[in-house]
């Protein structure tokens, strides 16, 4: 029976990265970034310099995602606050993918 989920849960793998195979998908999903007011990770791309190329970042990505050369980079790790005074781990990616 774990044979049969395990096939299923790479089945779902699959298909959420066939959806990232679109430029209109890492469109939406850039513009959820800026509305959440997203940050930049290690490597200092702001929200406004990336979109300044959107287009050509998008369809530049989009090449690495679909010839599977597409590597993330180290992920920010910062401190926040929590109401009983002590702080929790962050990790803030890179918006430059």
């Amino acid at each position: 029976m774990e044979y049969v989920m395990n096939q299923e849960w790479k089945f779902k793998l699959h298909s959420v990265y066939g959806q990232l195979l679109f430029d209109r998908k890492l469109t939406q999903s850039f513009e959820q970034v800026k509305a959440n007011k997203g940050t930049g990770g290690i490597d200092g791309e702001s929200i406004e310099s990336y979109e300044s190329n959107l287009h050509e970042n998008i369809m530049s990505l989009l090449e690495k995602l679909k010839a599977n050369t597409y590597q993330a980079q180290p992920v920010k790790r910062v401190y926040i606050p929590k109401k009983n005074g002590k702080k929790r781990p962050l990790g803030i990616p890179t918006i430059l993918l």
